[in-house]
C-alpha cells in the first residue's frame, strides 16, 4: 500500500516536471520567438524546479488526487507557483542564478499555472467522461426524477448523479421558484420552471419521483407540494438538514421519504454550544429516566460536550444496556455508567448520589401516559411526586450544582392526575430552590414526536395494519417538537439557569391531531375515505382539547435563545400547599386511592376537571409563536387563564 502511494506521488512529480519544463520553454518561445534558443539554458529550468519540488514536498501538494481537483487545490497550485517564482526572482537579483529579463517571470507564472491545471483537469475530465458513459448504460433502469432547488444542496446532488454510476435516479431537470434561474443549466440539467409547473412537467417527462433539495424548506411549502402532486403516482423525497449533509456521506444514502416532522413547519433550532460546553465539560452528569426517549437523547447530546462521566439511571434494563453500547461505540473518552434503579427507592438513590457525587442532575424519569395514570393515580403520585422529591432532596444534600426537571405543558391548569403530579413536581423545585445552594429549575414543553407513547407511532401502526385511525376529538390540538429539539433546549436551559425558573420551550404553532392523521395517511400513499378512515372516539379521561404552555404568554421573560422563555411562577400559596404531601403519603399507605384526586386538588390549586376547561378554553385563531414577535391572545382567553392560574 505504501509502495503504491510512493509510486503515485513520484509519477505526479515527474508529470509536474514535464509540464513546468514545457511551460518554461513555451514562455521563452513567446518572448523571444525564433531566437529563443539563444537565451534558453537548461540550468534556468533546473533552478526553478528545485525550488518548486522543495515547496511541493513541504506543502504536500502532490498528495492530493488529480482526479478530484477542486477550487482549494487550484488556489494551492497558484500559491506554490507564485512563491517558487518569487524565490527564483530573488535568486536572480541577489546571486545571478539566471541571466534573463525579470519581466519573464510574469510569463512564467501564467504558463506554469495554466500547464499544471490543464494536466490536472485532463485527469478529472477523463473521470467525468467515464462516469457519464457508465450512467448512460444504466439510464434505462433508473427512475426519472425532477429536483426542486438549484442551490448548494441541489448542485451537490446533481454532481453526485453525474459521477456516481450507482445513483438510482435519472434527474431530467430542475425546479426553482427564482425566475432568474429559469432555463439556467447546472451540470447539464436545465431549470424547467417553478413548483406550479410540476403537474405539467411530471406528465411531460414521465417522472416517478420529485426530490426536494432545499434543506430549509418549511412544512407549509411541503404541504403545498402535496396538493400539486398525485402522490399515488409520484413519490416525494427530501434531502436532510445541512448538518446531515455535512457529515460527508453520499447524497444517494441521504435521500429519504418525507416525514411528518417535515410538515410541521418548525424553524431550525439553534443553541449556544459554547455556553453549553462551559456548563458541562468535565462534569459528572446524572440522568434519571436515562433509557427513555428524552433521557437517552439527553445522553446523546450531552456526551458531545465532553463531560467527565454520564450516569444513566432507569428500570428498563434492555433499553439502558443498548444505549450504553451505542454511546461507548461512538465516544471512547467519556465514562458512561448505567445504573438500574427506581427513583422511588430513596436508599438506592442515596447510594448512587454518595458514590458518584453528580454536579448536574437531569430528571427525566416520570410516568407520562394520561389515560393510564387516570386509571392508576397512585403510580403517578408515587413516581412523579415522591420519586421526584427523592432526587430533589438528594441533589440538595450532596451539593449538586444544578437540578433540571423535565416537565410538561400538561402541568399548566392540569385536568388530569399526570399533569397535576408534574405541576406538584414544579412546586417542589421552586420550594427547594429558595433554601438550597443548588440551582433548581424546571423545563416545560409539549408533545414530542416519536417519543414513547407519542401519537405518531400509534398512527403508523394502524396505517400499516390498514386499520382506521382513531382520534378522540375533531378539534383536539397539541404542540409538537422533535426529540432532538426538546433535548437540546432542555440542556441549554439548564446551563443558563440562575435557579427557581420554569423555562418554557417555544413549541411553535399548535397542530390539530386530525390534520396530523390526514398528513400521515397522505405520506403513506393512501387515500382518506377509500383506503382508510379516521374514527372519532371521544375524549379520554383527563384529556384536554387544547394544551397551554404558560399561564399568560405575555408575561414570559425572554432569554438569549429566542426559543426559550422564562416563566416566573413563584406562588407562595401553592408552596404552602405542600403540607398536603403528608395526606398523600397516608392515603398511599392504606391504599385508599379514590381520595387521591381530592387531595391533589388541594395541593395543586389549578387542578380542574377537563369538562370545566374544555367547555371554556378555545384556541386563539390569531395565535403567534412568542419567538415571532408579539403574541396576540383574545381578551377573554387571557381573563380565563388568569382566573384559572
Amino acid at each position: 500500500m505504501l509502495k503504491n502511494a510512493v509510486r503515485r506521488n513520484t509519477i505526479k512529480i515527474l508529470l509536474d516536471i514535464i509540464l513546468l519544463s514545457s511551460a518554461f520553454i513555451f514562455s521563452f518561445m513567446i518572448r523571444f520567438e525564433g531566437e529563443w534558443t539563444k537565451y534558453f539554458r537548461i540550468r534556468y529550468v533546473a533552478h526553478f524546479l528545485i525550488i518548486y519540488i522543495v515547496l511541493n514536498f513541504i506543502l504536500k501538494i502532490n498528495k492530493k488526487s488529480w482526479r478530484y481537483t477542486d477550487s482549494l487545490d487550484v488556489f494551492n497550485i497558484i500559491c506554490v507557483v507564485v512563491m517558487s517564482n518569487m524565490i527564483h526572482a530573488l535568486g536572480v537579483v541577489l546571486f545571478s542564478l539566471s541571466k534573463f529579463p525579470i519581466s519573464m517571470f510574469a510569463l512564467f507564472i501564467v504558463f506554469e499555472i495554466s500547464f499544471l491545471l490543464i494536466g490536472r483537469f485532463t485527469f478529472r475530465l477523463r473521470r467525468t467522461l467515464e462516469s457519464i458513459r457508465k450512467n448512460k448504460r444504466c439510464i434505462g433502469v433508473k427512475k426519472r426524477a425532477l429536483m426542486i432547488g438549484a442551490g448548494e444542496a441541489g448542485e451537490g446532488l446533481l454532481r453526485e448523479s453525474v459521477k456516481n454510476p450507482s445513483f438510482k435516479l435519472d434527474i431530467v431537470g430542475l425546479i426553482d421558484d427564482d425566475p432568474r434561474k429559469k432555463n439556467m443549466i447546472l451540470h447539464t440539467k436545465r431549470v424547467l420552471g417553478n413548483r406550479f409547473d410540476l403537474p405539467r412537467l411530471i406528465d411531460e417527462y414521465d417522472v416517478c419521483e420529485v426530490i426536494i433539495a432545499i434543506p430549509s424548506m418549511r412544512g407549509k411549502e411541503i404541504k403545498e407540494l402535496y396538493k400539486l402532486i398525485d402522490v399515488n403516482k409520484t413519490a416525494i423525497k427530501v434531502l436532510p438538514s445541512y448538518d446531515a449533509i455535512l457529515e460527508g456521506s453520499s447524497f444517494i444514502n441521504q435521500i429519504r421519504d418525507v416525514k411528518v416532522e417535515d410538515l410541521l413547519g418548525r424553524e431550525i433550532i439553534e443553541v449556544n454550544s459554547r455556553n453549553i460546553a462551559l456548563g458541562i465539560e468535565g462534569k459528572v452528569i446524572f440522568i434519571t429516566g436515562g433509557a427513555g426517549s428524552i433521557g437517552s437523547e439527553l445522553s446523546r447530546q450531552i456526551i458531545r460536550y465532553n463531560p467527565r462521566k454520564i450516569i444513566n439511571i432507569d428500570v428498563n434494563e434492555n433499553a439502558i444496556y443498548f444505549l450504553e453500547l451505542e454511546l461507548k461505540r461512538k465516544y471512547k473518552n467519556v465514562e458512561i455508567i448505567s445504573e438500574i434503579g427506581n427513583i422511588r427507592e430513596y436508599e438506592k438513590m442515596e447510594c448512587l448520589f454518595r458514590k458518584y457525587k453528580p454536579e448536574i442532575v437531569f430528571h427525566a424519569a416520570a410516568h407520562k401516559h394520561v389515560p393510564l395514570m387516570e386509571h392508576n393515580p397512585e403510580e403517578a403520585v408515587k413516581n412523579n411526586i415522591f420519586g421526584t422529591k427523592n432526587i430533589i432532596d438528594l441533589s440538595d444534600i450532596y451539593g449538586a450544582e444544578r437540578f433540571i426537571l423535565v416537565s410538561t405543558d400538561k402541568a399548566v391548569n392540569p385536568t388530569n392526575i399526570m399533569g397535576a403530579t408534574k405541576r406538584a413536581a414544579e412546586i417542589l423545585v421552586e420550594e427547594k430552590n429558595k433554601k438550597s445552594s443548588t440551582k433548581f429549575v424546571a423545563t416545560r414543553f409539549g408533545n414530542v414526536l416519536g417519543s414513547n407513547g407519542s401519537v405518531i407511532p400509534l398512527f403508523k401502526k394502524l396505517i400499516e395494519e390498514k386499520k382506521n385511525i382513531t382520534v378522540t376529538h375533531p378539534e383536539i390540538t397539541r404542540y409538537f417538537m422533535t426529540i432532538p429539539e426538546a433535548a437540546s433546549l432542555v440542556i441549554e436551559a439548564g446551563t443558563m439557569a440562575d435557579g427557581g425558573e420554569v423555562f418554557i420551550l417555544d413549541m411553535g404553532e399548535p397542530v390539530k391531531i386530525m390534520d396530523l392523521a390526514k398528513n400521515l395517511i397522505k405520506l403513506s400513499g393512501l387515500t382518506l375515505g377509500e383506503d382508510i378512515d379516521i374514527e372519532i372516539t371521544g375524549l379520554r379521561p383527563g384529556e384536554k382539547l387544547y394544551e397551554e404552555l404558560l399561564y399568560d404568554v405575555n408575561s414570559a421573560e425572554k432569554t438569549e435563545n429566542k426559543k426559550i422563555f422564562i416563566g416566573k411562577l413563584h406562588d407562595d400559596e401553592e408552596v404552602k400547599n405542600l403540607v398536603y404531601l403528608k395526606e398523600l403519603e397516608e392515603i398511599l399507605k392504606v391504599h385508599e386511592y379514590g381520595k387521591l384526586k381530592e387531595i391533589m386538588k388541594k395541593l395543586v390549586v389549578t387542578f380542574r376537571e377537563p369538562e370545566e376547561v374544555n367547555n371554556m378554553v378555545k384556541p386563539s385563531s390569531s395565535y403567534v409563536s412568542p419567538s415571532k414577535g408579539e403574541t396576540e391572545v383574545r381578551m377573554e382567553e387571557q381573563n380565563l387563564v388568569t382566573n384559572l392560574g
